[in-house]
């Protein structure tokens, strides 16, 4: 059991919503720090003062569980909650459309906190998720209508449905002002309830913080980084000033290196912002996905031959889009994308880095991002600056220093992204159409 230096932990499914989420707590000041994965050199808790001399700050683990069966799920996230019981305030990070094992984490959740209640209030407004009457939306369309990526197929929009294929536990709904009244009043039988949120707007997320805080039901709450950034504000982080803590490297990122873009996500949205990067001009390399999996392809020709034209593209135009031919949004791609292909897709970057030298990198994707991280064995991600919403600025600790990774969710952002992501590493993206 691990106690001390932390007053919130975090636990997210994947690692981008990792780093989204513990931007919400650090860009407030909050010393804040994100562990791509469990066990090995990665693994928190061994001894270090992570934070400055008597501060307390918010600890991030991804525990890579989106992909995993509802057992395993439960498995993983309550080993973790048993390790750090002593932690007094833990927030669990949903997916904001829902992906995902929600009913089973949840239920690990109140497994081992044992709450009175679990407020859930998995709304992002700033990204378009909003929750009324008890369904999720993106853009005003239930979730289970709108697009999204293949390996995360959503059958529901109704929240007590999602949380029903995983978990027998009660769910109440929260709307309009039903959550106001007397703060020790806790409505419902006797055993502990999943409260589900309705939220439109940040006022609103504001107002289910404080009344959460005024109820002190804050201890164990769930919901996506929208909620987050309004819990940033109602938890007593201990021993620090908040406006003093800068985050290494913080303003230090460095000019004309050229930008790679890593590609892993199959999402609609992240293939609308690949394609118009391409019609921009930035030039793209695929890989045909079923060579990843082939014995030994990584030390072979046809793979030096792709890492040395993506050195050429890098050094000519400042900046190259790298993915398999189906996260590109080309036909007649191998097998699903998924962990598996993410992590080939890591060596492959790390074989890039290595020969072509320092490196901007953007990654679609936290299955990509995580197979990246692993590939260059970064022990430790600084959350830095929100780019734009759900795009998260990270300085990533490496055995050779630290440098810049851009990420994101494939379901975030705007189309002209990746060109806008070129002008804020210092390039200039209006070369690419002259």
């Amino acid at each position: 059991m691990l106690k001390a230096m932390y007053t919130l932990l975090v636990l997210a499914d994947d690692l981008t919503g990792a780093l989204d989420t513990g931007l919400q707590f650090s860009k407030k000041g909050i010393p804040t720090q994100v562990y791509p994965g469990l066990g090995g050199s990665r693994e928190p808790g061994k001894g270090e003062a992570p934070f400055p001399a008597g501060a307390e700050g918010t600890l991030v683990i991804n525990t890579a569980t989106r992909h995993c069966s509802s057992a395993a799920a439960l498995r993983i996230t309550g080993g973790i909650l048993e390790r750090y019981s002593a932690v007094p305030y833990v927030y669990k990070k949903t997916d904001s459309t829902l992906r995902g094992n929600i009913g089973a984490e949840l239920e690990a959740l109140i497994r081992a906190r044992n709450p009175k209640v679990l407020p859930f209030i998995p709304a992002y407004p700033n990204l378009g998720r909003s929750t009324r009457q008890g369904r999720q939306y993106i853009d005003g369309v239930p979730i289970d209508k709108a697009a999204s990526d293949a390996l995360n197929p959503l059958r529901h929009s109704f929240i007590p449905d999602i949380i029903a294929e995983e978990s027998e536990l009660p769910v109440r709904l929260v709307s309009g002002n039903s959550f106001t009244g007397d703060p020790g009043e806790i409505p419902g039988g006797t055993g502990p309830e999943i409260w589900v949120y309705d939220a439109e707007s940040n006022a609103r997320l504001r107002d289910i913080a404080r009344s959460l805080g005024e109820r002190k039901l804050l201890g164990t709450t769930a919901g996506c980084a929208g909620f987050a950034e309004f819990l940033a504000d109602r938890i007593p982080f201990a021993g620090m000033g908040r406006a003093s803590f800068s985050g290494p490297e913080k303003d230090l990122i460095p000019a004309s290196r050229p930008l790679l873009v890593i590609c892993g996500s199959r999402h609609p949205v992240s293939l609308i912002q690949v394609k118009a990067a391409q019609d921009a001009g930035i030039p793209a390399l695929a890989v045909e996905g079923d060579k990843l999996f082939r014995p030994r392809w990584l030390e072979g020709e046809e793979a030096a031959s792709i890492v040395s034209r993506c050195g050429e593209l890098l050094r000519a135009a400042g900046c190259c889009i790298l993915g398999t031919r189906i996260s590109l949004g080309f036909e007649g791609d191998g097998p699903p994308q998924g962990p598996s292909v993410a992590g080939f897709l890591g060596k492959l970057t790390a074989l890039i880095l290595e020969r072509s030298g320092p490196l901007h990198l953007a990654v679609f994707g936290g299955d990509t991002l995580l197979g990246i991280i692993e590939a260059l064995g970064c022990r430790l991600l600084h959350p830095l600056r929100e780019i734009r919403p759900g795009v998260v600025l990270a300085g990533a600790d490496f055995p050779g220093g630290t440098f810049f990774i851009a990420s994101k969710s494939g379901a975030f952002g705007e189309p002209g992204l990746i060109v806008e992501l070129v002008n804020f590493f210092g390039g200039d993206a209006a070369a690419f159409t002259k």
